[in-house]
């Protein structure tokens, strides 16, 4: 991990905090100045530690119920071209809000999470990741919950708070 001073480290857990929080609120927290922190806050921007700013999104407010976890395996890396086009068409897909490459539980190399309105619609969507996998994958798992079986939201703002912390020390 890239060196941050004390003060980047403060701006930062602030905004991990909550992202919407204005520099003159982050200002008045540190005791520090507004163009202070906007300086502090454009630096983290360009080195890097900060790539962007999002919300936390009520699905279900949005008719969307169904959450689905896909795990699977893709059978062969020699099809390179097969597996750079199904990654961009995954990556495409609206429904999807995570998709990962790595290596997991049963050989697994892939995992989607996406969100769907219903039953039906979810259908819909695994046919058409099946119509573009073709027979280039194998041992697929899904999991589907409704957003109400959900009783913590993925997130790393307390680990990367703790990380930053552990820094202090």
């Amino acid at each position: 991990m890239v060196n941050l001073t004390q003060r980047e480290k403060q701006v930062l857990v602030e905004l991990i905090k909550n992202c919407k929080t204005s520099d003159q609120e982050i200002a008045r927290k540190l005791k520090t100045s507004r163009p202070t922190v906007l300086k502090i806050r454009n630096r983290l921007e360009k080195k890097g530690f900060i790539r962007g700013y999002t919300s936390l999104i009520d699905f279900e407010k949005l008719g969307l119920n169904i959450q689905a976890v896909i795990l699977y395996r893709w059978k062969d890396y020699s099809k390179a071209k097969e597996l750079k086009s199904t990654i961009k068409f995954i990556r495409s897909l609206p429904e999807v809000i995570l998709f990962v490459k790595g290596e997991g539980a049963g050989s697994k190399t892939d995992l989607i999470i996406s969100v769907h309105n219903d039953l039906k619609d979810y259908e819909e969507f695994i046919r058409k990741l099946k119509y573009q996998w073709k027979n280039n994958v194998e041992n697929v798992e899904v999991f589907l919950s409704s957003f109400d079986g959900i009783f913590k939201n993925y997130e790393l703002s307390s680990l990367a708070i703790s990380k930053l912390d552990e820094k202090k020390r």
